[in-house]
Parts: structure tokens; sequence; C-alpha cells
């Protein structure tokens, strides 16, 4: 027979509500009687069930994550980010995705609903408003275009990072950039062509040709084939992520290009195959592990707190990582 709360109160000579409370992490238990109860629990094999502990506490300790995609190495540094700080504080993370669809992302909240103590929720659109309709969670928006002071917003410097690889790519002798994007309506993807086109503007060079990618490797490949087939190929090449620029690079070198001899290639977020790319690939770097936990501990602190925190906005720095991919021309 499995081992009760009743039992374990009993071993312990306390009462059963003794034995809840330190369960339930209640300040009102002293840490004598706190590790007496622990240890006893322990001897006799007794394990608090999930579901009653939230019932009595009214918390599942628990985070509900919305992302874009399941997979790639963004988001994994992302949710290990998240990880960390909702171990740090006894949580667990439920994990949903959008799949890019509003409608998916919706549904994907709904499914949480009931299940989590708050949400982060990174929404790939422009404009995510119907996300947030009726929300009675606390939630953290990562890279998301809400503006206001309804709710805390973690933020990477898309337009600025952008800006300094075309800056970059100018500076070492390119004038023909053209850009390989993501999805349309993608919130990161808009930001990181205002920064394109900035860079552009202040050298007095017009746009090269757009391209539109999905942020995946096949359709960087694909970009790189149809960018060879213009009149005037272009001399460079800004990639709004790492795979995309990577799946490019391969389909010059198939052409015979030399990169960065023919062709440079810049790409965003660094991830670990840009290093080992080749030629290594030069690239945005975020600190997306830091967006991860940071945005995690802010919920945390909002869940915790009796005072919620007034909502912030914050920006995780970019560094431009300079690799074989771009190195200027010889005079």
């Amino acid at each position: 027979m499995s081992v009760t709360i009743r039992d374990v109160a009993e071993e312990a000579s306390v009462s059963a509500t003794t034995v809840s409370r330190v369960f339930n992490h209640d300040h009102l238990v002293n840490s004598e009687t706190r590790e007496h109860v622990l240890e006893v629990a322990q001897r006799m094999g007794y394990a608090p069930d999930a579901t009653a502990r939230s019932l009595s506490s009214g918390r599942t300790h628990s985070i509900g994550v919305i992302l874009p995609a399941p997979h790639g190495e963004f988001f994994s540094e992302l949710i290990r980010g998240l990880d960390d700080a909702a171990q740090a504080a006894d949580h667990f993370l439920l994990i949903a995705s959008s799949h890019y669809n509003p409608d998916e992302g919706k549904s994907a909240l709904e499914s949480l609903a009931g299940r989590v103590d708050g949400l982060v929720m990174m929404t790939p659109r422009t404009h995510p408003d119907p996300l947030t309709e009726g929300m009675d969670l606390p939630v953290v928006f990562v890279n998301s275009e809400l503006r206001g002071d309804a709710f805390d917003l973690y933020r990477m410097e898309n337009r600025e990072g952008a800006a300094h690889a075309v800056h970059h790519l100018i500076e070492a002798g390119h004038s023909r950039i053209a850009t390989i994007t993501g999805p349309p309506g993608s919130y990161d993807v808009e930001r990181r062509m205002e920064g394109y086109r900035n860079a552009m503007d202040e050298h007095g060079l017009a746009e090269g040709p757009i391209i539109e990618g999905d942020f995946t490797q096949k359709s960087g490949y694909e970009a790189g084939k149809e960018l060879l087939d213009f009149e005037e190929p272009p001399d460079a090449v800004f990639a709004c992520n790492d795979y995309m620029a990577i799946g490019a690079m391969l389909a010059f070198q198939e052409s015979g290009l030399h990169v960065p001899g023919d062709i440079a290639v810049a790409g965003f977020d660094d991830i670990t195959s840009a290093r080992y790319a080749n030629p290594p690939l030069t690239t945005v770097r975020i600190p997306v592990y830091e967006l991860g936990r940071r945005a995690g501990e802010r919920l945390l602190q909002r869940i915790q707190s009796s005072c919620p925190p007034d909502p912030e906005t914050f920006h995780v720095s970019h560094e431009l990582k300079v690799r074989d991919s771009t190195n200027p021309r010889d005079p």
C-alpha cells in the first residue's frame, strides 16, 4: 500500500496539515520541523501527489512556453535558459508550438489553460493582440510587437544587429547586397529588414534582391540558387538567420563560386553550426540563453510576488562575430 500524508504525520508526530505545509513550501513551518518531516517522508517512501498539491495551493508549479517552432538551435538555447530559471524555483516547463500560425498559437494557449501558473510567449507575428485578449495569467512576451505597458517585453536587438552586419559588408567593399528573409509578418524579420534598409540608406546604396525564406537551411539553399539567376548577381548576402545563410553558401559553392571571394555571406543568431560552417559564418550573436533565463526569472517574479512589479521592456545586446565568410576583398 502507498504511504499517505497521514502515515507520515503519525510517524513524525505532527499534524497532517504540517506535512502538507512542508511540501507546499509554507513559510509557517520552522526549519527544524521541515527537516524532520522531510527525513521521515523520504524514509517511508512518501511522494506528494502533484494534482493534490495543485488543488491545495492553487499553483501548478509549471510554466507554459509557446514558441513559433519546436526545433532548432535558437529555440533550444531559449528553452535551456527558461528551464534553468524554472528549475531554480522548483517549476517545470510545458512547451507548445504555434508553428508560425496564429490559429495554432491560440489553440496552444487554450491547451495550456489551467495547467500553468504563467506563460512565456514568443509570438512570431507583428500583431499578436488576439492572443492577449482575456489573458488572466502572468505573461512575459519574448520578441513581440506589443506596445504599451500591459506586459513585460523581452527583446533582442534585431534592428541594430542587422544594421551592424550590413555595415560590415559595405565596409568590406560590397555594394550589391541581397537579403534572404523569413516568414512574412514575422516580428524578427521585419525588424532585421529595417536594419538592413537603414544601413543601405546611410551609405546611399539601393536595396539588392530580396528573396523570401522560411528560416530553414533548405529555403536558404533555394534562395541562393535563385539569386544566381539574376543578370547581375549580388556580391554579398545578408540572411535573416544562420540556417538560411549556411544553405545559401552551399548553393553558391555548388555553382563554383568562392565564399567570400566571389560573394560574401552574413547571418543572424550565431547558432553553434555557424562557427563550423565552411567557411565559418560571420553572424550577429544574440545571447539567447540569457534572453530565456531573464524572461523566465521575470515571469517567476510575477508568479511568486504578492505585489507584482510594473511591466518593463528589456533588450539583450548583440555582438557581430566576424568570420571567414566575409573577409574583406583584396584591393
